[in-house]
């Protein structure tokens, strides 16, 4: 997705346009985790592969949700980042 004029130093981004970016992460990080969940609990036994989907989506939104934090404390604060 565009997000105005292209850039590649993301410290060129504006703050709103740091939000938009930044937002994405947790979904990225959902989608990933269902994705990985669902494959491990494959390899296990495939009756666990709703519990896997699921599971691996909950810790891929937490840690994506994480990530998404640092980062907008990183680009509000660029001195220690």
């Amino acid at each position: 997705m565009a997000i105005g004029r292209f850039r590649t130093d993301p410290a060129e981004l504006t703050p709103a346009e740091r939000e938009v970016v930044a937002a994405q992460y947790p979904e990225g990080a959902l989608v990933l985790g269902m994705g990985l969940g669902m494959v491990v609990a494959m390899a296990l036994a495939s009756s666990l592969v709703f519990a896997g989907g699921i599971g691996g989506g909950l810790v891929g939104y937490m840690i994506g949700r994480r990530f998404r934090a640092r980062r907008l404390s990183e680009a509000a604060d660029p001195v220690s980042g």
